[in-house]
């Protein structure tokens, strides 16, 4: 009778020492898709110093465009580097 304890105490210890297997992917993060729409690129048309006027103000909306773009592509880079409270194993 005292042999089936000790067998059975063995039979659960062996199990302990195997590492338990970890098959979980890797979560892959990207920006927004907002950030990947193509920026506009006004054309100069006319030959007035007011169609100058004109592509100089769309030639500012574009960049301002373009610039909140790569600002929201640094805050998504912030907050995916910044550290989540959780042990990076």
């Amino acid at each position: 009778m005292t042999v089936l304890p000790g067998l059975c105490l063995a039979l659960c210890l062996s199990s302990c020492t195997r590492p338990p297997a970890h098959n979980a992917e890797p979560v892959v993060l990207l920006p927004p898709e907002t950030v990947f729409t193509p920026c506009p690129r006004p054309v100069m048309h006319g030959k007035t110093w007011g169609d100058a006027v004109a592509y100089a103000l769309a030639l500012q909306t574009a960049l301002t465009l373009c610039a909140g773009q790569i600002d929201t592509l640094n805050q998504w880079r912030a907050l995916s580097d910044a550290p989540s409270g959780k042990d990076n194993v």
